[in-house]
């Protein structure tokens, strides 16, 4: 996952591609891939698939019962 600078700080994108989502997740291609659909983070922006990290966090946050 890259990550962003702006005035020197480090800005950490919420929307990752699928072989960012992966890395950040920990899984697979096609498991991340179908991890996005099952927890719904998954967002279309003209033809590019991007996976939302604030919504994949809140559903590890649920399993793990951590706020």
């Amino acid at each position: 996952m890259r990550k962003r600078t702006a005035n020197n700080e480090t800005v950490r994108p919420r929307f990752l591609n699928l072989n960012e989502f992966a890395v950040y997740t920990g899984l697979g291609k096609n498991s991340a891939m179908k991890l996005g659909r099952d927890i719904n983070c998954i967002m279309r922006v003209g033809g590019r698939v991007l996976y939302d990290t604030r919504k994949a966090d809140q559903y590890f946050n649920s399993l793990t019962g951590v706020n």
